[in-house]
This record gives structure tokens, C-alpha cells and sequence, in this order.
């Protein structure tokens, strides 16, 4: 069930994870009962309004007991007067909307997951989720340096008989020196032939990533889910700025995440993207 009216929350937490980035966290039980609404999946975002300001889409990077987290950079007008909210501020949320990650029916598969900077959040909250249900991976964060790591202190206490930790910085400050993507490679090189058949590979970060975790897993015949970022207003499809060509996919509707079959499919992917007036312009 999705539901479109803006609750009002208050904010319980403010954690800050590194510059310009902190994690909010604010307690939904009240508005969950009322409205019946089913807890937001892993991949799934919000839209969170902030007073006085505007409203932006924001990933949804943890729920427990009735606690979610939204974890938040600071690159904006409103998203720099969220950043100047406090504990016991409110502000107001629309959604869990869009799909969420799948997991595999076998719980003994291979799974890596691939995180660049920021597109760790989502799949921050995956991974927990499939702690709970004891599957087994690997995560794979890469960062421009050791500043820009997230959730480090959370991810080590991760449960290490299920998962592993993979750090790699542009200039080599933290973990290996290198790409997530250099990274993915060298981890799929040492998979067997039989492991392979079994492999899946879940993704989020800079799309020109992305698309370079899409091509290895192409490359071996992997299945891959991608969670896309795209400029959004509505957030419900009226807008059209999230719109992806040729299939004319909506972001925020039929995704955020696509699997192989969509991605292979997208002339845009990793090319293009739409501005605020709907032009299509190069993605950085």
C-alpha cells in the first residue's frame, strides 16, 4: 500500500557519519498503525519534506523496531537546512515508494555487493537484511579517501561468519588503493565455474560505476541489480524528470532498481540523465 500524504516525524537521532553526510533516524510505529503501511525493503526511498524549504527523495538506509534512518549529503538548499535540524525537530515523509532489492532463492549463493560513496546507504540497509536471513556476502566500498568511508563502525560489527568487508580509496588512505570496480574483478577472477552459476551481484553509487559493474557482470554472465539516481520532483510519476530512454522507465515508479534484462535495454544508462527541465544532459 502506497501512501501519498506527508506524515510529520520527529527527528530521535543525528548521527554524523562523515563531512557533509549524517544519518537521521525517526520513529515511524504511530503513522505505520494508522495507515497500515508495510515496512519499507531494502532499495526502497522516501520523500522527506523539510518546512519552509522544499521536499527531495532520500534513500532509506536502516529500519529496526520501528526506527528509520535516512542518511543525508549535505549538496543543497534543503538538504543543508536538514542538516541544520536538531533532535526533537520534525519534519515531514511521504512513501516508502518504488521496488526494492530481490534476493536470491538460495540462501548459499554468492553475493557481492558494490558501493560507491554515497550508494552505500541503501545497500548498507540490504545488508542487514540479509544478515537477518543468513545469506552469505561480500561488500565492497570504494571512497575518493579515508574521510569519505561510510558506516564503518556499523559494517565491522557486522556478523564476519556471514560477511565480508572489502574498503578501496582513489588514493589508497584506507583499505586497497583503487576502484570498487578493481575490486569486483578480482574477486570474480577466483570464482569457479560452478560458484559462477550461482553469483549475483547488487550495486549502487555513481552511475559511471554502476555501469563499469555492469559490464563485468555481462561480461561473466552475472546477474546484477542496480539502483539508479535520477532527478525527481513527485516522486510518483507525474513529473516525468526521472524518465529513462528508450523503455521511458520512470525512476521513481518502476524502479529505483532494474535488473540485467532493464539495464541492457537503457540507451541512458550511464550516459544520460534529464535536469530540472526535463533536457537530457551527460552524466558526469
Amino acid at each position: 500500500m502506497i501512501d501519498s500524504s506527508i506524515k510529520t516525524v520527529e527527528i530521535k537521532n543525528i548521527k554524523e557519519e562523515c563531512k557533509n553526510i549524517k544519518t537521521f533516524t525517526f520513529n515511524s510505529e504511530r503513522f505505520e498503525m494508522k495507515s497500515n503501511l508495510q515496512k519499507p525493503k531494502p532499495g526502497q526511498f522516501v520523500m522527506i519534506w523539510v518546512p519552509g524549504v522544499d521536499e527531495v527523495p532520500m534513500s532509506i538506509s536502516g529500519v529496526d523496531d520501528g526506527n528509520w534512518k535516512i542518511t543525508v549529503k549535505n549538496v543543497g538548499e534543503c538538504t543543508n537546512k536538514l542538516h541544520e535540524l536538531e533532535v526533537g525537530d520534525y519534519i515531514g515523509i511521504k512513501g516508502p515508494y518504488g521496488n526494492y532489492f530481490s534476493f536470491p532463492d538460495n540462501t548459499s549463493a554468492k553475493i557481492i555487493l558494490v558501493a560507491g560513496g554515497f550508494g552505500t546507504a541503501p545497500l548498507k540497509f540490504l545488508a542487514k537484511e540479509m544478515l537477518k536471513n543468513k545469506y552469505n556476502f561480500t561488500l565492497i566500498q570504494g571512497a575518493r579517501n579515508q574521510e569519505d568511508i561510510l558506516f564503518l563502525e556499523d559494517l565491522e560489527q557486522f556478523d564476519q561468519n556471514y560477511s565480508e568487508m572489502v574498503f578501496c580509496t582513489d588514493d589508497g588512505s584506507f583499505g586497497y588503493e583503487g576502484f570498487s570496480t578493481q575490486q569486483l574483478e578480482k574477486i570474480i577472477t577466483k570464482i569457479s565455474i560452478k560458484e559462477m552459476k550461482t553469483t549475483y551481484v547488487y550495486t549502487c553509487g555513481p552511475e559511471k560505476m554502476m555501469y563499469r559493474v555492469f559490464e563485468i557482470c555481462e561480461q561473466f554472465d552475472i546477474p546484477l541489480q542496480a539502483s539508479l539516481e535520477r532527478m525527481m520532483r513527485c516522486g510518483c510519476g507525474l513529473c516525468g524528470l526521472c524518465a529513462i530512454d528508450p523503455l521511458g522507465l520512470l525512476v521513481c515508479k518502476d524502479g529505483p532498481v532494474f535488473d540485467s534484462n532493464q539495464l541492457r535495454a537503457m540507451d541512458d544508462f550511464g550516459k544520460f540523465k534529464r535536469d530540472f527541465t526535463g533536457k537530457k544532459i551527460p552524466i558526469d
